[in-house]
This record gives structure tokens, C-alpha cells and sequence, in this order.
């Protein structure tokens, strides 16, 4: 089945801002993140009813060596890359701020 993907506004610059969070540690950790970022969003985009419903109503999707999850939902024909958020925030009060 074919989808339509659109990405929320916001999705880019959780990206970008924790990337350079990585590389003011360690400049090679920044693009590893990305990469790793990236790979999640093609595996979600290949497989996206892989993962079942949160509580919340969204979907995730771990990104591999990170503490870092892509949050997405499915409508329909439709993709929504909702974000790129770390695991030791709050999950409702970060979704709140997307909807």
C-alpha cells in the first residue's frame, strides 16, 4: 500500500538539535546519530504497522545506539513523522506540544 509521508514541522530541528548536542561532545557522534536517525525513518516508512499503538495514540520507532525514539502515526493513507524525542522525556507533555 502506498502512503503519503509528511513530516511535522518541528521534525527537522529535533533532528538537527540533538545532533549538535552529539557534536559538541564528540564530532563523529553527531552524523552517527543522523545516519542512525534516518535509518529508523526508512524502516518505519517500510514497515509502519510493525509497531502497535501507544496509550497515547502514536506510534514509535527506536533509533538504534541512541536513547532516542521517532514518533509517528498512521491515518489512513497517511504517514505523520511526528518527531525525534529522547526517552527520558515526557511523552504526553511532548506530544501535547505537536498537536
Amino acid at each position: 500500500m502506498s502512503r503519503f509521508i509528511r513530516y511535522h514541522p518541528l521534525f527537522e530541528a529535533d533532528v538537527t538539535g540533538a545532533a549538535a548536542w552529539y557534536d559538541a561532545r564528540n564530532p563523529v557522534i553527531g552524523p552517527a546519530f543522523i545516519a542512525e536517525v534516518s535509518h529508523a525513518v526508512d524502516q518505519l516508512i517500510n514497515d509502519p504497522e510493525r509497531r502497535s499503538r501507544l496509550e497515547l495514540g502514536v506510534r514509535y520507532w527506536p533509533v538504534r545506539r541512541f536513547p532516542f525514539v521517532v514518533l509517528y502515526d498512521l491515518d489512513g493513507g497517511e504517514l505523520l513523522v511526528l518527531g525525534v524525542m529522547h526517552t527520558a522525556q515526557e511523552s504526553r507533555k511532548w506530544l501535547a506540544d505537536r498537536r
